[in-house]
């Protein structure tokens, strides 16, 4: 019980702040660190026996997370969520958008976002074909990433929420959101 009391005091500050991290919910974050806690309880004999006490209480920390994610997937009812007819969803009406902003971007910004962004190579991939390291590489993608944010605003009239792209101006039919 010793080992455990002493795992748990190391490990509950950074289980709890990935939590936070995770949930950007205190109670939640607060209910799986009371079911971790519980179930390292319940395994008290042989956690002593484990070679890293911590590293199992971030294991389980995790999957109590993954669990509470799927019950609230399935708690869920999709027949409940109806799409809009008239309106296309955001992405779907960006995508007209975004072929029209590329090619406001540097060569080298607009390189970056259709290789690694648009056709899937890799970050190491692109930075052994350029020749960079992938510190560089990764640096590069950032800042032409913001570049295009810059673009997608002024341009297509991009509005951000919390959870992202949330509305724009569609370049074609010159209507608003």
């Amino acid at each position: 019980m010793k080992c455990l009391m002493k795992a748990w005091s190391e490990a509950e500050p950074l289980l709890y702040g990935w939590l936070i991290k995770q949930t950007n919910n205190q109670h939640e974050a607060e209910d799986i660190m009371q079911e971790v806690f519980l179930k390292a309880m319940s395994n008290s004999e042989r956690f002593c026996k484990l070679d890293d006490g911590k590293a199992w209480l971030f294991k389980i920390t995790k999957n109590h997370f993954i669990d509470k994610l799927r019950q609230k997937l399935h708690a869920t009812d999709i027949s409940d969520l109806s799409a809009s007819d008239s309106v296309a969803p955001v992405m779907s009406q960006l995508q007209h958008c975004l072929p029209k902003v590329l090619p406001k971007l540097s060569d080298k910004d607009r390189d970056i976002i259709e290789q690694c962004a648009l056709n899937g190579l890799t970050q190491p991939e692109y930075a052994k074909q350029q020749q960079l390291s992938l510190p560089a590489t990764k640096a590069r993608l950032r800042r032409a990433r913001m570049q295009l944010e810059i673009v997608l605003t002024t341009e297509c009239k991009v509005k951000r929420d919390k959870a992202g792209v949330c509305c724009f101006k569609n370049l074609n039919d010159g209507a608003g959101e």
